[in-house]
């Protein structure tokens, strides 16, 4: 009788690491993309793409 008041923890521990596990690979998932939010850097790119496109497309050359 005194062994089936003794309980084994080692699962439980080892399901709490994989819950952590689990939980920190969706968090980092989540801020992975926080970097690439529209910033001043990002709008300057745009604008020369935009300029440099449209000067592709005056000059004729689509490349269709």
């Amino acid at each position: 009788m005194a062994e089936e008041q003794t309980k084994d923890y080692s699962n439980l521990y080892i399901g709490g690491i994989i819950l952590v596990a689990i939980m920190g690979v969706f968090i980092l998932k989540g801020r992975e993309t926080e970097h690439l939010d529209k910033s001043a850097g990002s709008h300057v790119s745009q604008q020369a793409f935009e300029a440099a496109n449209q000067k592709r497309i005056t000059s004729k050359n689509t490349f269709e």
